[in-house]
C-alpha cells in the first residue's frame, strides 16, 4: 500500500499532538496527547491491515520520506513494516502498543452550548497574536448582538496586551461565559473549522474540508452562566 499526501499531512499533524501513536486495523487515525486534553480523529483513504504501534512517529515519517514513491508491506508475524522502492528497503519495527499513549475509548461530545465558525485566517491570526504578545490564553466571551469576542491574553495578568476578533454567532443567548483555551492545545491542521463548545469544558473542532476533528479540553478556570 501507499500513503496519500493527505494521510501524510495528518500523520505529521498528529505527531505534534503526541510523538507516538497506535494505528488500528482499518481506515481511522486516532491520537491523544500525554495530558489527555487533546484528541484527534481522522478518516483516511487507506485501510491498514493490522494494528501497530510507532514509538517515534516523526522518525517513521522521516524514514518514509527517504523514498520518493514508497510501498508499505506489513508483516504481522515479524511485527514490522517494509518500506521499499525498487531495490531499496527499510524494515521498520513496530513498538509494543502497551507502552504507548493511545485512545482507549471514544469521546462522546456533550450537547453543545455554543457553536460557531472560525476561518483559517482567524486561527492563524490568533496563533500569531499569542506569539507576538507573549501570551497563551484564548478567551471566548459573549459580545452581544449575535457575536462572540475571541481574545488572546494572559488571564492571570489584567494589564497584559490583548488582541481580539469579533466572530458572528447566530442565535446567541444572553448567557455570560468566559471560556478559556490554552493556545498550545491548538494543534489542528490548517483549515476552516466548525466549533462546538460545551459548558462541561470540552470542545469539538471539525475541519470543514478534511475528514478530521479534534476534541480539546478547556481550562478549568472557564465559566459558563456563573
Amino acid at each position: 500500500m501507499k500513503l496519500s499526501n493527505e494521510t501524510m499531512s495528518l500523520l505529521k499533524n498528529f505527531a505534534l499532538i503526541n510523538s507516538n501513536i497506535v494505528i488500528g486495523a482499518g481506515s481511522k487515525l486516532k491520537t491523544i496527547n500525554e495530558a489527555k486534553n487533546v484528541m484527534g480523529y481522522a478518516d483516511i483513504a487507506e485501510t491498514f491491515p493490522v494494528e501497530f504501534g510507532i514509538y517515534d512517529l516523526g522518525e517513521f515519517l522521516n524514514v518514509y520520506n527517504m523514498f520518493d514513491d514508497p510501498e508499505l508491506e506489513f508483516d504481522e508475524k515479524l511485527q514490522s513494516v517494509v518500506i521499499s522502492q525498487g531495490k531499496r528497503l527499510v524494515r521498520y519495527r513496530f513498538s509494543n502498543t502497551e507502552i504507548l499513549t493511545s485512545v482507549t475509548k471514544e469521546v462522546k461530545m456533550p450537547k453543545a452550548d455554543l457553536a460557531f465558525h472560525l476561518s483559517s485566517d482567524d486561527l492563524a491570526a490568533i496563533r500569531k497574536a499569542t506569539s507576538v504578545l507573549g501570551v497563551s490564553d484564548v478567551v471566548i466571551t459573549n459580545n452581544g448582538e449575535d457575536s462572540l469576542l475571541v481574545t488572546t491574553t494572559d488571564v492571570k495578568d489584567s494589564s497584559s496586551n490583548r488582541f481580539a476578533i469579533e466572530i458572528p454567532c447566530e442565535g446567541l443567548s444572553d448567557t455570560e461565559f468566559n471560556l478559556i483555551f490554552n493556545v498550545s492545545n491548538f494543534k489542528m491542521v490548517q483549515g476552516d473549522y466548525d466549533i462546538e463548545v460545551s459548558s462541561k469544558l470540552i470542545s469539538k473542532f471539525t475541519n470543514t474540508v478534511a475528514n478530521v476533528n479534534y476534541f480539546i479540553a478547556l481550562e478549568k478556570s472557564s465559566t459558563y452562566g456563573e
